[in-house]
Order: structure tokens, then C-alpha cells, then sequence
């Protein structure tokens, strides 16, 4: 009797972990897949914020080729080498 009960027991023990580590594998997984679709609406939203930036400013380039962006007053800016906004004249 006291035999059975141990097997019975270890037996409890290994189903218990076993099914512990199946979902602590499925979770990994899906937190994955998550992190992994994050990222890629990441990505297209920066590309299609680029793309909303691109056409608003007609892809406008600073004069060596710098990125235009606007500013807080909808004045056109690119920056220099030192960091500083340089605004184009918009006549």
C-alpha cells in the first residue's frame, strides 16, 4: 500500500511539472510572438509617418541633402553640422 501511494505521488509530481513547463513555454511563445508584432507596428508606423512627412513637405532636403522638419509653428527647419535649426525661407 505504502508503495502505491509513493507512485501515486511522484507520479502527481511529474504530471504537475510537466504541464507547469508546457505553459511556461506557451506564454514564452506567445509573449514572443507579441514583443515581435510590436515591433513590426513599430517600424510601419515610422515609415509611414516618413511618408506623411515626405509629402507634406514635397521631399524637401536641407541644402547638403539634411532632413526638413517643421516645427512647433509650422516653420520649415533643417540642422546644421553643430545641431542648430537652420529655417528656410518659405517666400
Amino acid at each position: 500500500m505504502k508503495n502505491t501511494t509513493l507512485w501515486g505521488i511522484v507520479a502527481g509530481a511529474a504530471a504537475a511539472t510537466a504541464i507547469l513547463y508546457y505553459k511556461r513555454n506557451e506564454v514564452s511563445r506567445v509573449s514572443g510572438n507579441v514583443m515581435d508584432s510590436a515591433r513590426g507596428w513599430g517600424d510601419k508606423l515610422a515609415e509611414y509617418g516618413s511618408q506623411i512627412k515626405d509629402r507634406l513637405l514635397n521631399n524637401m532636403k536641407g541644402p547638403n541633402g539634411e532632413p526638413v522638419y517643421l516645427d512647433m509653428y509650422d516653420r520649415q527647419f533643417y540642422e546644421n553640422e553643430m545641431g542648430q535649426r537652420v529655417y528656410l525661407d518659405t517666400h
